[in-house]
């Protein structure tokens, strides 16, 4: 059954056929008449429980204007939409076993490899003095006056020095380049960048793996230069616009989403594509080989602003997603539900026992935690 269904209920907007699911739905067990209590006297309803269509359009708006916005605010104010469609036929579900609840996550936790190769734990509470750079909560912001100058003919050129700045498990982490492009790395990523950048060449950064998002710096206020991310596999060249990528590993996929501005796309063997605003190319990382399409590009970077967005994404994307961000190992038990597609947007501050109910309470899954494992099943 979908959650809409609930909030239907709730708003007394159910049709006749939907009347009767909800019924059916409510009338299985103990279990779904507790919950849908729980939900329809939360008091704090009118905050998670509204029309998808309106919030959605409000989302876009907030997006729109995102130098304006509070987001940590506007993002703890959503708790979860969730739908799903079932590819199975409805079986009576099983309780769920918890030994250990797994906390919410620190979201503030990186490591900084300076380029002598001492390395800076960072957190909330750290402290960070006699460096370069001045570090406020979860964002490490370079001096511009480290710039280096374009070396006249003859001058011996200074070697570049480079840091590299890591987020585990569970961690995300934003940057400050001292030409004044912002990044925003996400859990599991890796970015190496120069303490400074040398005027009249390409500024360069080369994402390792996992995601970052970038706004990157006018080139008008750079001395004309361009700025490229590099990875392994592909290289992205700009002149200052907002682009997101994503490059894991087990993925097997490097997915990079321009919101505004105009990129190109190059990868290893040479072949170049272009993207407009909201286009996305995503490159196989065996083949080389990259597929352009367009897609919504506000929602690609939903994980900056402090929430999940996922859009008809199937449940072993969502456990990726999940795993990463709380730092445990899910296991889905039944291959028949592998394909379950779920509609949602979730606040990465819950717990994940409370997106862990949204899915079990609106679907026939149930799981189980011992320790970091979380097993799901049918």
């Amino acid at each position: 059954m979908e959650f809409s269904l609930i909030i239907k209920k709730i708003n007394n907007t159910l049709s006749e056929k939907e009347a009767l699911e909800f019924d059916l739905w409510y009338s299985e067990s103990e279990k779904h008449r507790t919950y849908f209590e729980k939900v329809k006297n939360n008091k704090d309803s009118e905050e998670y429980i509204f029309n998808k269509e309106k919030n959605w359009s409000s989302i876009e708006d907030k997006i729109k204007t995102t130098k304006k916005t509070n987001w940590k605010y506007y993002a703890a104010s959503i708790a979860l939409l969730f739908s799903i469609s079932y590819f199975y036929n409805p079986i009576d579900k099983i309780e769920k076993t918890s030994e250990v609840i797994v906390n919410p996550v620190d979201s503030n936790k990186a490591i900084l490899t300076l380029s002598d190769g001492k390395e800076v734990i960072l957190s909330k509470e750290d402290t960070v003095e006699n460096l370069i750079f001045k570090r406020e909560g979860k964002n490490i912001a370079y001096k511009s006056s480290t710039k280096s100058e374009k070396p006249n003919l003859g001058q011996k050129v200074k070697e570049i020095e480079y840091n590299i700045l890591t987020t585990n498990t569970g961690g995300e982490f934003s940057l400050t380049l001292e030409d004044g492009t912002k990044i925003w790395l996400n859990s599991e990523s890796k970015l190496k960048y120069p303490v400074s950048f040398t005027k009249g060449t390409t500024r360069e950064v080369e994402l390792i793996y996992g995601e970052a998002y970038f706004e990157v710096s006018s080139s008008r206020n750079n001395s004309g230069d361009g700025f490229r991310v590099l990875n392994s596999l592909q290289n992205v060249s700009v002149l200052g616009t907002y682009f997101n990528i994503k490059a894991y590993p087990e993925d097997n996929e490097i997915i990079t989403t321009l919101i505004e501005g105009k990129v190109f796309v190059e990868n290893k063997i040479g072949e170049k594509v272009y993207l407009k605003p909201n286009g996305q190319t995503i490159l196989n990382m065996s083949t080389l080989k990259i597929q352009q399409k367009e897609v919504e590009a506000k929602e690609e970077i939903s994980w900056v602003r402090g929430y999940f967005n996922f859009k008809n994404l199937q449940l072993t994307e969502i456990t990726k997603v999940l795993s990463r961000w709380y730092d445990v190992d899910i296991s889905i038990q039944n291959k028949e539900i592998e394909n379950l597609r779920f509609n949602g947007v979730l606040n990465k501050k819950q717990d994940i026992e409370f997106v862990l109910e949204a899915i079990t309470n609106t679907s026939n899954i149930t799981y189980e935690i011992k320790d970091k494992n979380i097993k799901l099943r049918k």
